[in-house]
């Protein structure tokens, strides 16, 4: 996890005297609330003579709901500075608190009686708001930068890194658009080339398939994940051509945290693959081990079938995604990070994107295929599809950078934009931009719908508070039968059953 900044600090730092001191004048307004007012009334006298004095209390209802808000913020104060880059917005309900306050007694003065203790709340409480925000704002900026797409600016763009050709093709049979893309691009010279740098057995050199399936939530909805059949065929041409050590790879997602069979076997025997056929299907999170990638990342974990394959190749799924635009070759590399509960290990604890890029570094992928046959769009193609675009697209490339530039192109996103894709523009800054040959079709998806920029930044602020989000994501997502929800008190199912006629309307197969 990366280190508070300066600037967190200074917001950790204000915390920890704002909890000190709502606790202590929570406590002064129990025992001596009288004298409180006194006080008020003596500098009202000096500093406003002309403003009437408030009326002492003796009254004990609206003493003890004071207490409680100040023992309530006192709490926040104390759980914000505790860990101040995971509970940062719980300054939120604190400002909220403060705003309430300065503005009803704003609102009293003005409309009620002209109290000088009215005016005091609302300087106090109003200058407390005020210095409370912007050392939050000046702590999220520096946060957002490092942890977020969020003010990212254009990266320095390293040399050119050459020529490299992406074939993009259109057409109506799947599996010969495959072979086309394979042939243009000269994909088993490719993987001819790089076995002869190992210098090992054809039975002995490891070819490594990422398909990208683990957050479909029904085989009816083809537009979630890639088509086995077409990874199917890639894997028969590969053993056709003597290479029999043939491995699908995914690792465990946060669904799992919702959802019974979700792991990585079950999952794809559930969609049509096989164990019993010329691959193997290995569970990255089952296997993973530590790995010190050095660096920003550090110690980690990764799956040593991933680690020791030869030949890597991503096969992603044509599809846009709420919280980077698409999520194309680069992005389905996302899902070889091993740990299971992914909103709360690369979501809130590091981001996805930049650990994403540091596996690259480590284990790069040589090939990248992106399955656009059907294609999922708008702002929940990620998760579901109800009206699934047949777009009829295969691209394919050697460079994952190149092979997501045209993917993007196609989407209608400008892909040289550093706010758009998140993966691609810091893959570029890791390792550079090539020259792209583009062969074949060139046209824009039509229809297509993208994800909203403000869609976009609420929700990479709101997924910072995992326990938030986590219990949102439960209650907003949907499974076939075959993926049971794990019951988990009755405020969830509550939720799940108030919302599902809405559910609906998007997970048109699922039980709901």
């Amino acid at each position: 996890m990366i280190e508070a900044t300066r600037k967190e600090k200074h917001l950790k730092t204000l915390m920890i005297i704002s909890a000190m001191t709502y606790f202590v004048v929570g406590f002064a307004f129990v025992i001596i609330p009288g004298g409180m007012l006194k006080a008020v009334n003596f500098f009202s006298r000096i500093l406003t003579p002309s403003l009437e004095e408030i009326p002492l209390s003796v009254e004990k209802f609206w003493l003890s709901m004071t207490f409680s808000m100040m023992m309530t913020i006192t709490a926040l104060c104390y759980i914000a500075q505790h860990n101040i880059r995971k509970n940062k917005n719980y300054i939120i309900a604190l400002l909220i608190s403060k705003s309430a306050s300065a503005l009803s007694a704003l609102c009293f003065f003005i409309f009620s009686a002209r109290y000088f203790a009215y005016l005091v709340i609302f300087l106090v409480d109003g200058s407390i708001f005020w210095v409370t925000l912007f050392f939050y704002i000046r702590a999220s900026k520096t946060f957002f930068k490092i942890q977020t797409a969020y003010l990212r600016k254009k990266p320095v763009i390293p040399k050119n890194t050459g020529p490299t050709t992406v074939v993009a093709l259109k057409g109506d049979d799947k599996l010969k658009l495959l072979d086309a893309v394979l042939e243009k691009t000269g994909f088993f010279g490719i993987l001819e080339k790089r076995f002869d740098k190992t210098g090992k057995s054809k039975a002995d050199f490891s070819v490594v398939i990422k398909p990208n399936f683990m957050y479909m939530h029904s085989k009816k909805d083809i537009s979630t994940y890639t088509d086995p059949e077409l990874v199917e065929a890639l894997v028969n041409k590969i053993a056709g051509r003597g290479f029999p050590n043939i491995t699908l790879v995914e690792a465990q997602s946060t669904l799992g945290n919702y959802y019974k069979n979700r792991e990585v076997v079950k999952v794809a025997e559930y969609i049509g693959y096989s164990t019993k056929k010329n691959y193997r299907i290995v569970d990255l999170t089952e296997e993973m081990v530590p790995y010190d990638y050095g660096g920003r990342l550090g110690k980690h974990f990764v799956g040593p079938t991933w680690r020791d394959a030869d030949f890597r190749i991503s096969f992603a799924k044509n599809k846009t995604h709420v919280f980077c635009h698409y999520t194309l070759t680069l992005k389905n590399i996302y899902g070889t990070l091993p740990m299971q509960n992914k909103l709360k290990e690369y979501h809130t604890k590091r981001e996805y994107d930049w650990p994403t890029i540091e596996t690259l570094k480590h284990f790069p992928v040589h090939f990248g295929l992106i399955d656009g046959i059907y294609s999922a769009d708008g702002h929940f193609g990620v998760i579901v599809d109800a009206e699934p675009n047949h777009t009829k697209t295969m691209i394919g490339g050697e460079n994952l950078i190149a092979v997501d530039w045209v993917g993007a192109r196609k989407m209608g996103l400008n892909p040289d934009d550093p706010r758009v894709g998140r993966f691609l523009p810091l893959a570029v800054e890791a390792f550079g931009k090539p020259e792209i040959n583009w062969v074949g079709d060139k046209s824009v998806y039509e229809p297509w719908k993208n994800v909203s920029e403000v869609f976009i930044l609420s929700l990479d602020m709101i997924e910072e508070a995992y326990a938030f989000s986590d219990w949102w994501f439960s209650g907003l997502t949907a499974m076939d039968k075959y993926f049971a929800f794990k019951k988990k008190g009755w405020a969830i199912l509550i939720l799940r059953k108030i919302i599902s006629p809405i559910k609906r309307i998007f997970f048109r197969y699922d039980y709901l």
